[in-house]
């Protein structure tokens, strides 16, 4: 029996570097964005844009414990980005993980301004605010009986309305029955380390990529993952290899809304780094100069947003 275990285990491993290899081969490498505007020197997280690529929200925290969250906007005019502006709804409460629904109809965001659905200060509810995104000032709360499986994070629609989002290591799927969501049920089975989160599913829901820490092949603190919809079916999760996880932490993803760019947060190092001694003794206040030019370094440990072309995902997909 024991044979047979190990030979199993071997024959799964196997297939596993398979995949790896195979999502190295079919990716092109990640690219920052904005960098020194969207990707800077603060911590930054989730990213999801506008139909037209040219109004994008996502999401800054105030170290060391995100106590504040708030939702930022940047237009990109001739190229290049603007600087990060406050969302007018945002700023007060603890909010962050913005997304734009594929049809444009609706952001939807997490915040812990008081609800019907909270059952303490800190727990958060999803909101919404219809377009424009950059000057709607007045939330909406959208309600549900999909609350009862517990507090919501990462929420994320596909085309047709459906909800997806995160809770107590589990993703949920709910159906939109005319506007209306109900019950939440489990896109995966059960568990035993449940640390499975930020979903945002393809418009078509021909895929789901999702955050893991706890699943076998990971790369680092924590990896990015995909489950294929076959025929109703989720397949296995598969990872999504080295271009775009790395020894740190890979979360938060975001989609184009024709499902062909990946967005991704990702607080992996970048650039050589250089032990070599200093040419000499440096004084006290040199090296209070160097500590605070690392801090305000874009290489400075935090979370950047990166982009990659993910339009052959299919061919990682284990039902094909």
């Amino acid at each position: 029996m024991r044979k047979i275990l190990i030979i199993l285990l071997t024959i799964l491993q196997n297939a596993y570097l398979a995949y790896s290899q195979k999502a190295a081969d079919i990716f092109k490498d990640a690219e920052l964005v904005g960098e020194g505007v969207i990707s800077s020197k603060d911590f930054e997280f989730n990213f999801t844009l506008t139909e037209e690529g040219d109004l994008a929200f996502f999401s800054k925290a105030v170290l060391p414990d995100w106590r504040h969250m708030s939702i930022v906007y940047a237009e990109k005019k001739n190229g290049k980005w603007s600087e990060p502006q406050l969302a007018p709804y945002s700023g007060r409460y603890r909010d962050a993980d913005p997304f734009i629904a594929p049809d444009q109809s609706k952001l939807i965001y997490i915040s812990n301004r008081p609800s019907k659905y909270q059952k303490k200060p800190s727990d958060f509810s999803l909101w919404y605010v219809l377009p424009p995104f950059e000057k709607t000032k007045e939330p909406r709360l959208l309600e549900g009986d999909f609350y009862e499986v517990g507090i919501p994070t990462y929420p994320s629609f596909s085309l047709n309305g459906n909800l997806y989002f995160s809770s107590k290591g589990h993703i949920y799927f709910v159906k939109n029955e005319d506007g209306k969501y109900g019950k939440a049920r489990k896109l995966f089975a059960n568990r035993s380390k449940p640390t499975d989160g930020n979903p945002v599913v393809a418009p078509d829901e021909s895929f789901i990529i999702f955050t893991s820490r706890s699943r076998e092949g990971g790369y680092g603190q924590a990896d990015l993952f995909v489950s294929f919809n076959n025929n109703g079916k989720w397949s296995e999760a598969v990872n999504l290899g080295p271009k775009i996880n790395s020894y740190g932490r890979d979360s938060d993803p975001g989609l184009s809304t024709d499902g062909k760019t990946l967005y991704f947060t990702s607080m992996r190092m970048v650039g050589q780094w250089d032990f070599s001694p200093r040419s000499r003794q440096v004084t006290n206040e040199e090296f209070e100069k160097e500590l605070a030019e690392g801090l305000n370094n874009l290489n400075n440990g935090l979370p950047n947003i990166w982009a990659i072309n993910i339009e052959n995902i299919q061919a990682l997909n284990p039902g094909f």
